[in-house]
């Protein structure tokens, strides 16, 4: 690696917001300019960071025992299939098959729809509460 390369820490520290001020959203944009729309793309440090991060993982690694070389993500994917944990596995197959794996989350009760219930008791009033200093 160069000296005059950014590091990963470098370029994730600089990292922020390209817009300056934040508009209601729910109308669309206006013809010609309007301030939310983002004409700048993608900002720079993460198009850095994503080079970055193809540049090491396309990095040869010597197998022992005269076995070759191998890049470092075919190395990291040998070893994810390979793990006893199962999110690793999960994470594969849904790369893999990205439907076959449903992060489902139901909020009903048999089919039928959750009632919440919030009952008020004297002590949530403003006057019970402490004193702020």
């Amino acid at each position: 690696m160069n000296n005059d390369e950014p590091v990963l820490g470098e370029i994730a520290g600089t990292i922020g917001s390209n817009t300056e001020k934040k508009l209601p959203s729910g109308k669309p944009f206006k013809k010609g300019y309007d301030p939310r729309r983002n004409l700048r793309g993608v900002p720079k440090e993460a198009i850095k960071a994503r080079h970055l991060l193809r540049k090491i993982a396309a990095e040869l690694l010597t197998l022992p025992n005269g076995g070759g070389e191998i890049t470092r993500i075919e190395a990291m994917l040998t070893a994810m299939f390979s793990s006893k944990a199962p999110a690793d596995r999960q994470n594969l197959l849904k790369a893999l098959w990205p439907g076959l794996l449903k992060d489902e989350l139901d909020l009903t009760s048999g089919g039928e729809r959750v009632t919440f219930i919030v009952e008020r008791d004297e002590r949530d009033t403003p006057e019970a509460l402490p004193p702020t200093t």
